[in-house]
């Protein structure tokens, strides 16, 4: 029988697993929504919203009466496509159309299956979520077997001036994979840039699988796959702010993470990932909660 407090904490656990998740909630936009399709592959959800919106570029779009978009034939390559589809967010960024655009970090994503797939083509990070593309990241938990804590994990406090999760807590690292760099590649510079981690350090992070979701928000439909390291830090290293992204680092037990989760602290993707952590090294036991498996199927979610 579960105790009540790891009941109560399983419950709110499970909850902000279903939030991360809330595009297959009863209530989302789902049954409204209609694929963006590129070479027989669907790679974007479209709500009614944009649809509309992309209806009034037809030298780009193709609507397909409304059951599916896809681009004009004149759009046959990669290189066109991303040509156009900046023309278009910038026109629809200037006319203030759609929200996310509002938050334009002038940095490209490819849309592809996934990287080290085919790029069908590149788009703002901001429009990720207007165009519901599939975006991906690499996230890192820094691990310290202390010699007095225990097993304790660095947390990010992100800045208070970043654009999304002003002063939520966050990975030690964690940053998307931007059009031209892998997955690896992305944990090391963003180890350097985030939190000082010098490169012979960072390139010891393990790959330790994925965390995947649909989240709808305000900003739109983000269908996103996050790549999992960890990486164990000497106890004698300390995570520096360089880029301005952190606000600050802290070294807490991992029984103290476990409570900072569900007390709604922490970036909902990032605590995702150190709740993986924790189902994996053994720190959430399957008598302990309620729901082990559909906890687990949560963080696997496509």
């Amino acid at each position: 029988m579960l105790l009540k407090s790891k009941c109560q904490w399983s419950e709110k656990a499970k909850l902000l697993l279903k939030n991360l998740n809330n595009f297959a909630n009863e209530g989302s936009s789902q049954k409204h929504c209609i694929p963006l399709v590129v070479d027989d592959c669907n790679v974007g959800i479209l709500s009614p919203l944009v649809v509309k919106l992309l209806s009034s570029y037809t030298h780009v779009f193709d609507t397909k009466d409304g059951k599916y978009v896809t681009f004009c034939k004149e759009m046959d390559d990669q290189e066109k496509r991303t040509k156009a589809v900046a023309e278009v967010t910038e026109d629809l960024r200037k006319k203030e159309a759609y929200s996310s655009l509002k938050g334009w970090r002038d940095e490209l994503y490819d849309v592809s299956l996934g990287p080290n797939y085919k790029s069908m083509f590149e788009v703002e990070r901001a429009a990720c979520p207007m165009f519901g593309v599939k975006a991906f990241g690499a996230h890192m938990n820094g691990y310290v077997n202390h010699s007095t804590l225990g097993l304790c994990i660095w947390i990010a406090t992100r800045s208070f001036v970043k654009p999304t999760y002003p002063g939520k807590l966050d990975n030690m690292v964690a940053g998307g994979i931007s059009t031209g760099y892998g997955v690896a590649e992305t944990l090391v510079k963003e180890c350097e840039e985030e939190a000082g981690v010098p490169q012979e350090l960072a390139e010891k992070a393990q790959p330790v699988g994925m965390i995947c979701y649909t989240l709808e928000s305000e900003r739109g439909i983000q269908p996103e796959c996050q790549y999992c390291f960890d990486l164990e830090i000497p106890e004698s290293f300390q995570p520096v702010v360089v880029d301005g992204e952190v606000h600050e680092f802290n070294l807490h037990p991992i029984e103290k993470v476990k409570e900072l989760i569900v007390e709604g602290n922490f970036k909902p993707n990032s605590a995702a990932v150190t709740l993986d952590f924790m189902f994996r090294r053994g720190y959430i036991k399957p008598d302990e909660v309620d729901d082990y498996i559909g906890m687990i199927q949560l963080l696997r979610c496509w």
